[in-house]
């Protein structure tokens, strides 16, 4: 299969980082952010010429791959660092053992599960299919505006593996590869923050068994990776501060921030303060040389996001899009420390409805001491929402990192407790390093708006995290009791790897709800798509096989923001034997995607179908001069032919 490719390749660039004598950790990282920035520059240079197909991409691919089989064949390995003498124990080795079945077990869910979480389905995987279509990553008009302006770099990871192999079988294996390479990456920090391999192999417990990193490691939501790429930034900044501040390390801390800030929004919080961190590393050692690293780290991060915010501003006016939904609006410090304790609040939900009400209580008493509203509607999304802690602990979109938040606690009041039993250099690292993620929070805190949805943008950090604890725990906690706290994660960890409530090995809430055994093995893969949301199932496949029999081709949709829209095109590309056209229309006038030209010319629908409320319960829609006849309806789903209708 042509989709092997791209996986060949990264396991090339690994190879070759180790050939020239890098550590596996490094070598790792180093191979991804070539890989990464290699999508990221095919996906603009072919889409500039509207040409992402199989064919650019094959080739593309496959040059890569003889390259790099070439180099690794042709050239003599450097050098490679003296093997440390430290071997891993039986209950190391143990610990290894658990933590490569926990993962290998995360890629079974990936690969047998099609994506089916809420946001991929209306703009993480809907993106892809349209860039498919238009063999563009061009901006479109669409109703769903969260398709073209976030962060695109995982929507174009996806679109070639989706291009190559025919299918979304693979589109879940990006954020387990973030997961697999974190890992590596926190081994890496702890490494540097002074941890032997007992800590390096804790941190790799610690990260692996975080309950959101599990269940979003097997979908195609974009937190991981865009924490994967944050982790490389990390460390590159630590590298660069222990490694006389040398130039070297640059070129990778410019790939990691760009891609990072490709990959997610949250970057530009998180990594602020790694960045200051570096700023006055850089003052340090250049002197008045200090544009020489920040001209060329900033070059090659302004480089891999300058097609993606040339498109943003034509369409928005910014390079970021639109993002006023979710801002803050303003600041004060009675607002930090309300979203403070709510985005905390976030992490310690049970699926014990009592207990939530005691938390909710207790952050509601917090906020009356400081003279403010925990459902504050300036400060709380969607508009109305309540402060509230959901109990579905297993979902993607809502699970808290209970243990390991606490295990964050306790490991920075160890770690101040016990100041003295660190070295001067170790000691001013860690706590550099902790306060870089803390300020990094806060600022997430102070921006951003609180929602009940928050705890998944929190993951970045937990990972970030896990060397910390590590090195705590190792340093500072007997090593009985850190090996008892890595077994009770490890089995901790089975909740959320077998009881995924969107993709169940076991069994999902539906056990408790209706009696019913759902997983991913005993429910088809069509049906999968719709596990989040059973109920509107039968309406799409009703839809479709409408679409199907009509013959209509070219399709018209009038969605509203936060539609599901991916599931109408895996449907219909499997009961159409011929090409189709899926198009947005009818965008509402404050939408700023309504002037953008439809990347593949004038576009004229035969069918519209709707799931906005106004336009479900209209028996007739105008669109370009044409009238289009309410058909059918399919819950909240309606077909309109144009009138009159076209032969096919």
């Amino acid at each position: 299969m042509l989709v092997v490719l791209p996986f060949l390749a990264l396991a090339l660039l690994v190879l070759i980082f180790r050939k020239r004598g890098n550590p596996w950790t490094d070598a790792v990282l180093s191979g991804a952010l070539c890989w990464g920035a290699f999508v990221v520059v095919t996906t603009e240079l072919f889409g500039a010429f509207q040409a992402l197909t199989g064919v650019s991409l094959t080739l593309v691919w496959g040059l890569l791959d003889l390259l790099a089989g070439f180099y690794l064949s042709k050239y003599p390995p450097r050098e490679m660092p003296k093997p440390s003498r430290e071997q891993p124990s039986r209950f190391q080795w143990f610990l290894i053992g658990c933590s490569i079945a926990i993962v290998a077990t995360l890629a079974a869910i990936a690969l047998i599960a099609p994506p089916n979480n809420w946001d991929s389905m209306t703009y993480h995987m809907g993106r892809v299919v349209h860039w498919i279509q238009n063999r563009s990553v061009a901006h479109y008009p669409t109703a769903i505006t969260r398709q073209i302006y976030q962060g695109p770099f995982a929507g174009f990871t996806i679109t070639q593996l989706q291009i190559l192999s025919g299918g979304d079988r693979f589109a879940n294996l990006l954020q387990w590869l973030a997961m697999v390479g974190s890992l590596f990456g926190v081994a890496a920090i702890a490494r540097e923050l002074g941890a032997s391999l007992r800590g390096q192999i804790l941190a790799v417990v610690i990260c692996v068994t975080i309950p959101m990193g599990i269940l979003q490691s097997s979908s195609t939501q974009t937190d991981y990776v865009g924490a994967f790429w944050m982790v490389c930034f990390a460390y590159y900044v630590l590298r660069y501060w222990d490694n006389d501040r040398k130039i070297s390390q640059i070129p990778q801390m410019g790939a990691s921030l760009g891609l990072a800030i490709l990959a997610k929004g949250t970057a530009y919080f998180y990594l602020f303060p790694f960045g200051l961190w570096f700023a006055i590393s850089s003052i340090w050692r250049f002197r008045t040389r200090i544009w020489k690293p920040w001209v060329i780290m900033g070059a090659i991060a302004l480089g891999l996001n300058l097609g993606h915010y040339s498109r943003n501003f034509a369409a928005f006016g910014s390079p970021l899009g639109a993002t006023g939904t979710y801002d803050m609006g303003g600041w004060s410090l009675q607002l930090l420390l309300s979203n403070v304790s709510r985005n905390l609040a976030l992490h310690l939900s049970t699926p014990v409805r009592k207990i939530n009400l005691i938390i909710i209580g207790v952050v509601e008493q917090f906020h009356h001491l400081i003279g403010a509203d925990a459902s504050n509607p300036q400060t709380t999304f969607p508009p109305g929402q309540q402060f509230d802690l959901h109990s579905r602990v297993n979902h993607e979109d809502l699970a808290g990192n209970p243990l390991h938040l606490i295990l964050g606690f306790l490991s920075a009041i160890a770690f101040f407790g016990n100041w003295k039993r660190f070295e001067w250099n170790q000691r001013l690292k860690l706590a550099l390093y902790l306060g870089a993620i803390v300020f990094g929070f806060l600022m997430f805190c102070s921006l951003i708006i609180w929602s009940p949805w928050r705890s998944r943008l929190h993951l970045p950090l937990f990972v970030l995290l896990s060397p910390f604890i590590a090195v705590v725990l190792e340093r500072v906690v007997k090593p009985q009791l850190a090996n008892a706290v890595a077994v009770f994660l490890i089995l901790a960890s089975l909740l959320w790897l077998l009881f995924n409530e969107t993709r169940p090995i076991i069994a999902n809430g539906q056990y408790i709800e209706e009696n019913r055994v759902v997983n991913i093995f005993n429910t088809p893969r069509n049906d999968q798509y719709f596990t989040p949301r059973p109920e509107i199932r039968q309406s799409y496949k009703q839809t479709v096989d409408w679409l199907a029999e009509s013959g209509c081709t070219d399709i018209g949709l009038s969605y509203s923001g936060d539609a599901w829209e991916y599931p109408l095109w895996m449907l219909l590309k499997q009961r159409l034997d011929q090409p189709f056209r899926i198009e947005h229309l009818r965008l509402v006038e404050e939408n700023p995607t309504q002037d953008l030209p439809y990347p593949n010319g004038e576009f004229t629908p035969c069918v519209i179908v709707a799931n906005q409320n106004d336009d479900v319960q209209a028996t007739e829609l105008e669109w370009g001069g044409q009238t289009f006849t309410q058909a059918e309806k399919y819950g909240a789903i309606a077909v309109f032919p144009r009138s009159p209708f076209p032969v096919p």
